[in-house]
Order: C-alpha cells, then structure tokens, then sequence
C-alpha cells in the first residue's frame, strides 16, 4: 500500500510540474503563512514544517532556512507561479 500512495504521488507531482499549476496550498501551509505574518517564523526547520512543505510542492533542502520555506510557499500562493 505505501509503494501504491508513494507512486501516486510521484505521479501527481509530475503531472502538476508538467502542466506548471499548482494546487492550492494546503491549510495548514496557510496557517503557517499567518503565524509569520505575525512575526511567528520558526527558529529552525522543524520535521513538521518540512513536510507542509512538502505536501504543498516545496523541495525543503538542508540549507534552506524556515523564512526560505516560508517564502517559498508564499511564491506557491501567487497566480502563475
């Protein structure tokens, strides 16, 4: 079962990064956008804002810092990014 949902997924990445949409982010990729707004940026790149970023299409690097992440779901928010 997970090497059905783990090449499910891979599918739909390909087919999102094929016709360049990206589907909407996730809620909490949303609430974690909100906490920053108010000035709640991590300290450090957590296992679980890795895999928000993740879920929402973000490739979470080991020098990636949590504003990098952070932007970088903002980028997957705008219309035509």
């Amino acid at each position: 079962m997970e090497e059905f949902l783990a090449e499910l997924e891979a599918r739909m990445a390909e087919a999102t990064r094929a016709s360049g949409v990206h589907p909407p982010l996730t809620a909490e990729a949303l609430q974690v956008i909100a906490a920053a707004d108010q000035g709640g940026t991590p300290m450090f790149t957590s296992a679980n804002l890795a895999r928000i970023a993740k879920e929402n299409g973000v490739d979470v690097s080991s020098d990636m810092t949590p504003n990098d992440i952070i932007a970088a779901l903002r980028r997957r928010q705008q219309p035509g990014s």
